[in-house]
């Protein structure tokens, strides 16, 4: 039975970033785009949150308190095992042997901050495709 609720038709992404002001660009960025979003701000939450929400697309900062993004993608990986939603991870600098650690791990990519927003939407759009 078709709905009349358009946005359960969209497509949704957790944006993880300690910082607010990224958090709401990336969010403008993925809305403007036909996205639906949702924030946190460190890992911690991300995966409490995560427990009770189904997301398409984790957008996860590498660098955050609490919580890393690498850390995140490990505890995604093996909590959701199979029905986890996609990784990206947005990073200032992030060492080459962290990059490989990540992508090992089941990052679908690694986006380089400050981001080109184009980018970051073809990548999230590529991820779903997956």
């Amino acid at each position: 039975m078709a709905s009349n609720n358009s946005t359960s038709l969209k497509k949704r992404v957790l944006i993880v970033d300690d910082e607010p002001a990224v958090r709401r660009t990336v969010r403008g960025a993925l809305e403007s785009s036909g996205f639906e979003c949702a924030e946190s701000e460190n890992g911690v939450s991300a995966l409490a949150w995560l427990e009770e929400n189904h997301v398409d697309v984790v957008i996860a900062d590498y660098h955050m308190p609490i919580m890393s993004g690498l850390t995140l993608l490990e505890r995604v990986t093996s909590t959701f095992n199979g029905k986890m939603p996609r990784v990206i991870l947005l990073s200032g600098v992030i060492e080459e042997k962290h990059k490989h650690k990540a992508m090992g791990l089941g990052a679908y990519a690694i986006i380089d901050k400050p981001c080109n927003f184009r980018e970051l939407v073809e990548k999230v759009n590529e991820a779903l495709d997956f």
